[in-house]
């Protein structure tokens, strides 16, 4: 039904345009088009598609005009993203998240606040490497997803200004400048964006006695958020020689967000007579405050030869945020001789952490056939987050004082050193890529109380573990004809914990249940088979995939109902082993000289194994799942006359395992309509994100104690109107073209492939 109602919707809107189309050809005044390999010329590709990537032309992209870098990883095929910003990639939420072949920042802790606030307008591609090669962080067992940035090449200065609202409030604006010569290459960069959103979050559980339900919890909450954010980029490179290139860059991030929300709990009980209200919980949550992130960065490109180079680069990053969270509770009971109790909260949290990175990559052609790769990578993090607390009996904060019980200071260091190698060997249709990479990491946690803090108590000692682990890969290709070639990869990666998992804080910011995180977790270990067939036609190319990844030690959120307090728990577990297998088809046609036709559709067999744990002198258990799930993506491009292109997207998720239950199916869909004017100096874009407004989470999660249903929306229909203004040198030939292509090819394979 979900998936009929999309493409009926989009047909109906490509046939429409089509029907004019056509009329307009009739009537002669439609102008002759050139036809490129398999694309109109003067508009670029979409997607790129790869034996080893795929590329997203994010300008291409009609739908993300105005969007956020979190709303564009939406419509790239594969990628999940859910209202929470959590990004997972063909079902598996292990996936590093890099910006120009780097973290630049990013951390666990941060990533989703700014990838939400990232402007689509600075990014120039996405690219998506689901088996990447030893010669990449070993880190997120499905891959990687690179946002590439712009830094275009052009003789000359040009640049844009661009400005944009949406039907929510929200409002966004950019300038970028670039200038080159033959000595210098200098970018520029501003972006503001005003960002407003409203949401509801509701739960239904029931409290299970021997399989019977005998009380429950129901919670409806409203949320409204809102943010401001500012985006500075600048970079400048100096061609010192024909062989030395010195560069330096920057981006900062900072603005500060505002979120407030307000639910009522229902707590009652089961009887013979029918459900029992007993007391009502009311709380308003405030939270917000100020962030700031900047990246620096330093290179030093060394070219011996054609394709025979050093490349130094060293980073330094650092993200901060104060955030105030205010809690308002009352709680009232239906026995009215019970009082009704009021109490405010006042939970300050400073997150601080920081990342030095260096990196060094050597790559040599040693014959016409065999290239050899080898390099260096290292990452120094060290968080310090500090949580205070501060209550008063009463709903309006008066005489605060401080409350013990809720002080955390949580600090984290993870050091990381790798060295690897490959070497690749080509010639005629056969070509094989093998690699080793050594990482070192050490790991050291501590979470201290008020009496530890204050020298009241004996901090005991740190939580340390170091690991060394070896990650082999393995690429095999044969170029069966000129248009079709065949890839088997074999690769093992990881995901590692992040901080916030380590830190065993009880977190009670959600009244329904408390979280906390677990300091004896390992990290979970993939090995990933993949087996890829690309065949392209004259109009037509279609990249097919078949992947096994087994996973040990598999990291998962529990929930259990503890038996001393009845309350509801969340923690992370390395709970058993896992199986994922399946079957990715992207392809992409061209339909006459209007439709461009991109379809992705990912089906796969996910298996958890059964677990039992003994927490708090309980058994928490879970019984083995598995299902056949599958989604499901298509963007159409029509290309109209008068320089108009509309642009549809629609996806759809079937019903999935999650630990200790199950995600309903979901779907959703975004239409978008480009007019240029003026040769393409201003262009306007008209998008609506979420148009049949379906997007939502939903989870259903169960045990011996509890059933519990979840449903999460942020958002809904949205209209956005950009306005995009091009100035400069625009149509200026591309300079040094040979170093920008290696550039670009750095976080691709050596194994070949072609665009779509």
């Amino acid at each position: 039904m979900h998936i009929r109602a999309i493409y009926t919707a989009m047909l109906l809107t490509l046939a429409m345009t089509a029907a004019a189309q056509q009329k307009k050809k009739e009537e002669g005044k439609i102008a002759d088009q050139t036809l490129g390999e398999i694309q109109v010329t003067g508009r670029r590709a979409t997607m790129k598609l790869k034996v080893d990537r795929k590329e997203f032309d994010v300008a291409s992209l009609i739908t993300s005009a105005g969007q956020s870098a979190s709303e564009v990883l939406e419509s790239i095929p594969s990628v999940e993203v859910d209202n929470d910003g959590n990004v997972s990639l063909r079902g598996n939420s292990s996936v590093e998240v890099w910006i120009n072949g780097r973290p630049s920042g990013l951390t666990s802790d941060n990533r989703a606040q700014i990838l939400q606030q990232l402007p689509a307008e600075s990014i120039e591609r996405i690219e998506v490497i689901d088996n990447p090669s030893a010669k990449f962080s070993a880190e997120g067992s499905a891959g990687i997803i690179n946002i590439v940035l712009k830094k275009e090449r052009k003789s000359g200065y040009y640049g844009s200004v661009q400005a944009g609202a949406n039907t929510r409030g929200g409002a966004n604006s950019s300038f970028n400048i670039n200038y080159n010569s033959s000595k210098l290459d200098a970018y520029f960069n501003i972006g503001y964006r005003h960002m407003e959103n409203t949401g509801h979050n509701n739960s239904w559980q029931d409290n299970l006695t021997a399989g019977v339900p005998t009380s429950y919890e129901r919670h409806n909450t409203e949320n409204d958020r809102m943010g401001n954010m500012l985006f500075t980029r600048a970079g400048l490179t100096w061609h010192a020689t024909d062989k030395d290139d010195f560069s330096v860059n920057g981006m900062i991030f900072t603005g500060k967000h505002k979120n407030h929300s307000s639910t009522p709990y229902y707590y009652g009980a089961y009887t013979a007579t029918g459900e029992v209200l007993e007391r009502i919980r009311r709380r308003n949550t405030y939270s917000g405050g100020p962030g700031t992130m900047y990246n620096v960065e330093f290179n030093y490109r060394h070219n011996f030869a054609d394709k025979h180079f050093l490349d130094f680069v060293v980073s330094h990053n650092q993200w901060k945020s104060d955030n105030d969270n205010i809690y308002q509770d009352s709680i009232s009971y239906m026995d009215l001789s019970l009082p009704t109790s009021r109490s405010y909260q006042s939970r300050p949290l400073n997150i601080k952490n920081h990342r030095t990175e260096v990196k060094i990559d050597y790559e040599n052609p040693l014959t016409d056939h065999l290239k050899l790769e080898a390099g260096y990578n290292g990452s120094m993090s060290h968080e310090n987050t500090p949580q205070l607390s501060f209550e008063a009996q009463n709903w309006d904060g008066i005489d605060l004082i401080e409350d013990q019980q809720y002080f955390n200071r949580f600090t984290y260091d993870n050091d990381i050193h790798a060295l690897y190698t490959t070497l690749s060997y080509n010639k005629d249709k056969f070509g094989i890529m093998a690699g080793l990479r050594g990482e070192y990491w050490r790991v050291e946690t501590e979470s201290l109380n008020w009496q530890q803090e204050h020298g009241e108590q004996d901090k005991g000692n740190p939580f340390k573990k170091d690991y060394f682990q070896l990650f082999p890969s393995v690429f095999m290709s044969y170029q069966l004809t000129q248009t079709q070639q065949l890839q088997l990869n074999y690769t093992r990666r990881l995901r590692r914990p992040w901080g916030g998992e380590l830190n065993n804080f009880r977190n009670t910011s959600d009244a329904s249940i408390v979280s906390f995180g677990n300091p004896e977790l390992t990290p979970e270990y993939s090995s990933s088979f993949s087996l890829n067939y690309l065949k392209q036609w004259n109009m037509h190319s279609i990249l097919v995939s078949s992947y096994y990844r087994p996973t040990s030690d598999v990291i998962q959120r529990i929930n259990y109902r503890s038996q001393s307090d009845g309350m509801m728990y969340r923690t992370p577990m390395n709970v058993a082993k896992s199986i994922s297998t399946g079957i990715e088809i992207t392809g992409k046609s061209k339909i006459g000289r209007i439709l461009d036709l991109t379809t992705n559709v990912n089906a796969y067999y996910y298996k958890l194994d059964d677990f039992a744990y003994e927490i708090e002198g309980q058994t928490v258990t879970g019984l083995s799942q598995d299902n056949f799930t599958w989604n499901a993506r298509i963007i159409a491009a029509l290309t109209l006359p008068y320089d108009i292109s509309v642009q549809a997207s629609g996806r759809y998720n079937s019903r999935s395992v999650i630990t200790q239950g199950h995600r309903p199916s979901s779907y959703g869909m975004d239409l978008g309509v480009k007019k240029n004017f003026m040769n393409r100096k201003l262009i306007l874009s008209v998008n609506c994100r979420d148009l049949l407004n379906s997007r939502k989470w939903k989870n259903y999660t169960s045990s011996d104690t509890f059933e519990r249903y979840q449903e999460n929306k942020h958002g809904g229909r949205t209209v956005n109107f950009t306005l995009t203004w091009n100035f400069g040198n625009q149509a200026g030939a591309k300079k040094r073209q040979e170093q920008q292509s290696m550039e670009e090819d750095s976080m691709g394979g050596s194994m070949g492939g072609y665009e779509m």
